[in-house]
Order: structure tokens, then C-alpha cells, then sequence
């Protein structure tokens, strides 16, 4: 029986969610301003959208980084930095993956 509510459950939710996108998409779009700032914009509208706002403020609440992306991953960095130009990501990622592998 818990089962069955947990499923049920879920899909109301999804069915509400994809309504509440359905009206996020026909609403009518912003004024274009030069300063907009998304997360007071998701704040004043969370009411409307509580779904959509959740989600939000979960993408949102991922923090910026200046650091180059290959920089992040040490094993990468010293890839990328020695044979930048010649190597594809796909060859990249293949190295990557067998130096962990092997770890």
C-alpha cells in the first residue's frame, strides 16, 4: 500500500509540474532591464512556480568558478596543459579515465 501512495505520489507531482512549466512557457515574457537579477525574479515568483522555483534554486545555488575547467581535475590539467592543441576531448577523457583506472 505504501508503495502504491509513493507512486501516485510522484506522479501527481510530475503532472503538476508539467502544468506549472506549461504556464511558465505561455506567461508573458520581461520587460528587458539591464540590471535583471534572476534570483530575486525567482523569489517574488516562487508562489506562481514552487516546482520550477525549486529547481531553481537548486541550478542556481551552484557557485561560479574563474579556475579553467581542465584546471579542476589535477590528472586533466596535466594532460591538457602538455598536448593541448593536438588531442581531442574524446582522447582526453580516455586518458583521464585509464589513470583512474589504474589508480
Amino acid at each position: 500500500m505504501n508503495e502504491n501512495w509513493r507512486k501516485e505520489t510522484r506522479a501527481n507531482y510530475f503532472v503538476i509540474l508539467e502544468h506549472e512549466i506549461d504556464r511558465y512557457i505561455t506567461d508573458p515574457i520581461e520587460d528587458v532591464v539591464d540590471l535583471f537579477d534572476v534570483l530575486k525574479w525567482w523569489k517574488l515568483n516562487e508562489v506562481k512556480y514552487p516546482g520550477l522555483a525549486l529547481i531553481a534554486k537548486h541550478v542556481l545555488a551552484i557557485p561560479v568558478s574563474t579556475v579553467a575547467s581542465e584546471s579542476c581535475f589535477s590528472t586533466g590539467g596535466q594532460i591538457v596543459d602538455s598536448f593541448r592543441a593536438s588531442l581531442t576531448p574524446k582522447i582526453v577523457e580516455t586518458l583521464i579515465c585509464s589513470q583512474n583506472w589504474l589508480r
